[in-house]
């Protein structure tokens, strides 16, 4: 049995920044709470607040995020919002913005602090407020998702875990991301990417995550690299902000596995981003569940847009596929751990991760050893040469 569905009411297009006071009325907000990335630009805070005051709905104003949202700015937020007495939460940016907004929601409707329910094993927690979301980045899907991943500190490292919730509503303007710098651009492309593929390799499989996963990684193949040259062309930047919205259903219920659970081990242990993390560990996720799931490397690899032959194993199409990857970070001055600085020696460590995580139980390759897990981490660090001379 799977079970699964959309979280809230999509709104897309281009000018859809305008309809948020709208929204926000309709689900009766008289007062809410607007958390904005810290560098939106002025004209986009001037359209979200003007269409806000238009619609005559009060707010209060956060802009102070910060990277991976740590524990104890969810439990700012939520103390902020339960104080202001707001009756809705509204983020503007990307994933660490949106998934300190979810984790707030939850701390304004229920006993915090957020440590009571921010756990390594996710649950499920109820909010009695509309939660709205609109993301200026195409990458993380948390726009579309009833996850939100929380930085706590535990044991003197960074962690990442998370906890559940539900949407009201989602609004996606692609125009928002226009003014997103190349590098993020990449590290975000290649965010949804691995949210896309483990989505629908994951060993816990429905059919709306696998097509909609699918329909990402032929968007990626599309429209990434020319939004990273281009970050003007609309064309890009609109099939960009699909594909992190169908990637993140694409994985919302299937969850993430190997590919995840690693990049989480090089954020604690190296402090990478989660993009890089996510980037780096992708290859060598496709190689590896290639064999496991032969008939959807197959869809994966006609999405992706390789020369493939329908006769090829899945391990065959895995490489071709990864190989294409590889050359998509390459081409977008993406550097391999070797060229960040990193030792070889490091990756035992941050392969305890990628065994422990409970991602990890989702990987079609069972079980995650450690000695599978060093390995992995291991090609991780040999397989991609980085940016090329």
């Amino acid at each position: 049995m799977s079970e699964f569905g959309l979280h809230s009411e999509i709104m897309f297009g281009s000018g859809t920044v305008s309809q948020l006071g709208s929204k926000a009325k309709e689900f009766g907000a008289t007062k809410a709470l607007l958390a904005c990335d810290r560098n939106l630009g002025e004209e986009a805070y001037a359209k979200i607040k003007g269409s806000l005051e238009t619609a005559g709905v009060d707010y209060i104003f956060f802009n102070e995020t910060e990277r991976d949202a740590p524990i104890g700015l969810v439990n700012k937020v939520g103390t902020m919002a339960k104080e202001a007495g707001v009756d809705c939460m509204i983020g503007v940016g990307g994933g660490s913005t949106m998934d300190m907004v979810k984790g707030a929601a939850i701390l304004l409707c229920n006993s915090g602090p957020a440590e009571n329910f921010v756990l390594p094993q996710p649950i499920v927690m109820p909010v009695n407020v509309p939660i709205i979301l609109m993301p200026t980045t195409s990458g993380t899907g948390a726009e579309g998702t009833k996850c939100a991943i929380i930085a706590v500190e535990h044991n003197g490292y960074p962690m990442k875990w998370s906890v559940f919730t539900e949407l009201a509503q989602t609004i996606i303007d692609p125009d928002l991301t226009m003014t997103l710098p190349p590098y993020e651009t990449a590290y975000c492309g290649m965010d949804a990417l691995a949210h896309a593929v483990e989505g629908i390799t994951s060993n816990n499989p429905n059919p709306l995550a696998h097509a909609c996963g699918l329909n990402a990684i032929r968007l990626i193949s599309r429209y990434l690299l020319r939004a990273y040259h281009d970050g003007t062309d609309s064309e890009a930047r609109i099939g960009m902000s699909k594909a992190a919205y169908l990637a993140g259903v694409a994985f919302d219920a299937p969850l993430t596995h190997i590919g995840h659970a690693t990049a989480d081990g090089l954020c604690t242990y190296l402090h990478t981003t989660h993009g890089e993390g996510c980037a780096l560990a992708t290859p060598e996720t496709i190689e590896l569940v290639g064999p496991a799931v032969p008939d959807i490397m197959l869809e994966i690899a006609e999405a992706f847009e390789v020369d493939y032959d329908k006769s090829m194993s899945g391990e065959e199409l895995g490489k071709i596929v990864a190989a294409k990857c590889r050359a998509m970070m390459s081409e977008m001055k993406i550097p391999s751990l070797k060229q960040m600085g990193f030792s070889r020696d490091r990756m035992p460590q941050v392969a305890t991760e990628t065994e422990t995580s409970h991602l990890s139980s989702f990987c079609p390759v069972q079980p995650v050893t450690k000695e599978m897990a060093q390995e992995f981490c291991y090609r991780v660090y040999d397989n991609y040469e980085g940016i090329k001379d």
